[in-house]
This record gives C-alpha cells, sequence and structure tokens, in this order.
C-alpha cells in the first residue's frame, strides 16, 4: 500500500514538474498576450470621446486692398476628438489653439478646414470637424459723398416758427462693402432739440448716427446745425396800389403794382392798404438831366415786416 500510494505521489509530482518545464516558449507568449489583452481593455475602459470648440482667427486683407469680408464667420469650429481621460483633461486645461485662417488676398472663396490645421497634444485624435468647411463671399470697398441730414425736435415757444436749418458740412464720405455704401441717401445727424426756444439763430455741433456696421465716415463724425428761430408771420396781398414817385416828375410802367407783405400775426391784424405805398425815388437817376428814362426799383417801408413786390422794377421817364 505504501510503495502504491508512493508511486502515484511520485507520478502526480512528475506530471506537475513536466506541465510548468514543457513548452516554456509557447506559455511565456500566450501569458504576453493575455496581459497584453488586459492592458488594451483597459485602455480602451479610459479613453473617451468629446467635442470641444476651437477659436478661429481670420487674417484679413489691409485696408489698401479695398476688400471687405461680407461672410459672418462663425468664432468657433467644434471638433470632436478622442483620447485617454486625462490626457483630454490636460488638454482642455491647457486650451486648444485657435485655428488661423490667412485671407489676406482678399479672395479667397471658400476654405477646406482639415486635421494639419489643429494643434492636439500626442496621444489625442482628432474624429471630426464641423464644419467642414466655410464659403467665403467678398465685395470691393467704396468711398461716395452722401449729404447730411438734421432732424429737428421739440415745439418751440408759442408765436414762433422754425426758418431754415443750415448745416455745415453739407455732406461727408462714407467708405465701405459697395452694396452697403452704394444704398445709403444720407448721415443722419442727433435731433437738434428746439423745445421752448424764440427769436434767434441757434449753432450746435452734433454727433452723427453710427454708420451701418462695415461701413465707416471718412473725416469728422459731427457736423454742426444752425436754426434760425422767427416770430410766425403771416401774409396778405394788396393788388394794384399806385407807385408814387419821389425826387422829381416822371411816368412810371406799370403805374401799379401788387405788394405781398409777411409779418407777425399783430402787424397783419393792424395793417391796412394806405400804409402800404410802393415808392420810386428817381433823384439819383435824374441829376439835373432834362429828358431821359431808367429802370428803377421799387421799395416799401414798413415797420417789422417784409414786402415783395411784383413787378419790383419800372420804367421811368421824365
Amino acid at each position: 500500500m505504501i510503495s502504491g500510494a508512493s508511486f502515484s505521489l511520485e507520478g502526480l509530482l512528475a506530471w506537475g514538474r513536466a506541465a510548468f518545464t514543457q513548452n516554456l516558449g509557447l506559455k511565456g507568449l500566450s501569458l504576453v498576450f493575455a496581459l497584453g489583452l488586459v492592458a488594451y481593455h483597459r485602455v480602451q475602459q479610459d479613453e473617451q470621446q468629446r467635442t470641444i470648440p476651437v477659436g478661429v482667427v481670420l487674417r484679413l486683407p489691409d485696408d489698401s486692398a479695398k476688400r471687405a469680408l461680407m461672410t459672418t464667420v462663425p468664432a468657433n469650429v467644434h471638433v470632436t476628438v478622442r483620447g485617454a481621460e486625462h490626457e483630454l483633461d490636460a488638454m482642455l486645461q491647457a486650451g486648444v489653439p485657435p485655428v488661423e485662417l490667412d485671407l489676406r488676398s482678399g479672395y479667397v472663396a471658400r476654405v477646406n478646414l482639415e486635421p494639419g490645421m489643429f494643434t492636439l497634444p500626442h496621444g489625442v485624435e482628432l474624429k471630426v470637424i464641423d464644419p467642414v468647411a466655410l464659403d467665403l463671399e467678398w465685395e470691393d470697398v467704396i468711398t461716395r459723398e452722401i449729404p447730411i441730414q438734421s432732424p429737428i425736435t421739440g415745439n418751440i415757444a408759442d408765436g414762433y416758427e422754425k426758418g431754415e436749418v443750415l448745416v455745415e458740412p453739407k455732406t461727408i464720405g462714407v467708405q465701405g462693402p459697395r452694396s452697403l455704401v452704394e444704398v445709403m441717401q444720407f448721415a443722419r445727424l442727433a435731433a437738434f432739440d428746439v423745445s421752448g426756444k424764440t427769436n434767434g439763430l441757434y449753432r450746435h455741433p452734433i454727433a452723427l448716427d453710427p454708420p451701418p456696421a462695415g461701413v465707416r465716415y471718412v473725416g469728422e463724425s459731427n457736423a454742426t446745425v444752425a436754426v434760425e428761430i422767427r416770430r410766425r408771420t403771416m401774409h396778405e396781398k394788396f393788388q394794384n396800389l399806385q407807385v408814387e414817385i419821389l425826387g422829381g416828375r416822371a411816368m412810371v410802367k406799370p403805374s401799379t403794382v401788387d405788394v405781398t407783405v409777411r409779418a407777425p400775426q399783430e402787424v397783419i391784424a393792424g395793417l391796412r392798404s394806405a400804409l402800404v405805398v410802393p415808392r420810386v425815388d428817381i433823384a439819383a437817376a435824374v441829376q439835373g438831366s432834362a429828358h431821359g428814362s431808367a429802370v428803377l426799383p421799387v421799395v416799401v417801408d414798413l415797420a417789422n415786416a417784409d414786402a415783395e413786390i411784383q413787378p419790383p422794377t419800372v420804367l421811368v421817364s421824365w
């Protein structure tokens, strides 16, 4: 019994030694493959995929090129990257450098975004770029002169009215893309407030409203506005008034004129035709000569009123 047990134990030990010592090369290779498979699964479990924004920097043409980019280029493009979690975290913490687009020629119609344009750390793989391309539209930059317009706001004092509005300078240059500049009809100033103002000439420098995006003013972005405020006037017409001759005796053709009087309401209310006397002074024209003729102006003297005479001159013969 003892010798049988001993034999069996020895056989088992021999089998164990053979199992560990035979085909050591094959067993070692199997172990390496097993360890590699475990490492691969661990790496796969650690890798992640993320979509992140990457800034876009444009290198545009200088002013001398007279070209304007009309397309709104996004501030960022989005890229999907894959890598180990710790590598992605480190990349985001350090920041991804922006992608630079060289558009200095002013004629680039399409930009293809390629992986080589992005700077990513080792071990991070770029999977997707969105968008993959940018289509660009350009226009020529032109300059033209447009008038300056001054809006008036507010209510002036009772009994007064607004006269002529003067703007200096009258025009200003604008520069920008052709499609924007060609449709501009005027440059508008901020409103001139005349609230409560009475008789007088008011002058103020006023800033221009900002031009459309992409357009700029050439020169100063303001103008001086002058507004005359005067008494509100009415007018009344006196017809066929006899022309009086001063400075001698003569004949007048025509002998009558029409006079339109413009004056404040209270002056017009007290005005009568007897007070409106058209006159022509021949003294200077005659100067001692016995006979002659001349075309002389007709005048009407009125206080606080303006007179318009038709016809303004007459033929005087003496």
